[in-house]
């Protein structure tokens, strides 16, 4: 019972542990009777994630937690995990009367290699401070992704960040606001863009601010997991998770990735 009375962040980080010690159903923080699957990969339900850990190399398998938010009745973790492979993840949970009932991820393969400016997938800061602040800082996330990502106006830049500054974590950048968008102009001129189309979901604590979009990423139709830290009214630091959409004939439950 004792699980029961844990922070949201607290339940979540519990929830994604359990994968590695094979403890989920012991734990009792997933509602047996009604658990929303999001996952297109999985069917809805508690017995489904049970099924998964007969498919999985256990003798490979980790979790490894390095970041915890909650939001309202929201708890949400970024996570480091070897699950068929090595994996860089976001993992998301609504709860109801202390369990959990609705999930929702997007998981990439990690590279298992730093990027040009010598970073990985999930290092840099993992704790959330400025918690006054929380709901002027999901917005300023919400309306960078929404008038420079999908509407294109990189002329206000200077409104979301500080010259240059961006610690980024990306793969496939290295630091800077600049690098940022060079890399996006080169995927369009090689036609093979990140194109943002739609906001889904804004999830924050502190300083740390999670946002889920859908849009394409060199043709793929994916979801966008961006996650900004912000500091003095300004993002400086990126992480992110892209994962494909699979299409509706592809999906093993009918609750949409969002």
């Amino acid at each position: 019972m004792e699980l029961l009375t844990l922070s949201n962040r607290d339940k979540a980080e519990v929830i994604q542990n359990s994968i590695e010690t094979e403890t989920l159903a012991e734990i009792g923080l997933i509602n047996p009777a009604s658990y929303k699957q999001h996952n297109p990969h999985v069917a809805t339900g508690l017995q489904a994630i049970l099924g998964l850990h007969e498919l999985m190399p256990m003798e490979k398998v980790y979790t490894n937690v390095v970041r915890k938010f909650q939001d309202g009745d929201i708890g949400f973790v970024h996570v480091d995990y070897y699950l068929f492979e090595p994996t860089v993840a976001f993992d998301i949970h609504r709860f109801e009367d202390g369990m959990s009932v609705e999930h929702w991820d997007n998981l990439q393969a990690n590279p298992l290699q730093r990027n040009k400016s010598g970073r990985t997938m999930t290092d840099g800061k993992t704790k959330a401070i400025d918690h006054h602040k929380t709901a002027s800082n999901k917005e300023l996330a919400r309306s960078f992704v929404q008038e420079v990502l999908i509407d294109g106006h990189t002329e206000r830049l200077a409104t979301y960040f500080k010259g240059d500054e961006l610690i980024q974590h990306n793969p496939h950048m290295g630091d800077g606001v600049g690098e940022f968008f060079s890399v996006l102009e080169q995927w369009k001129n090689e036609g093979r863009p990140q194109v943002y189309q739609a906001i889904h979901r804004v999830l924050g604590e502190g300083n740390f601010v999670l946002v889920l979009s859908e849009g394409y990423l060199h043709g793929v139709h994916s979801a966008f997991y961006d996650l900004y830290r912000i500091e003095n009214d300004r993002i400086i630091e990126h992480w992110d998770v892209i994962e494909e959409i699979p299409p509706l004939d592809k999906r093993k439950n009918d609750n949409g990735k969002f």
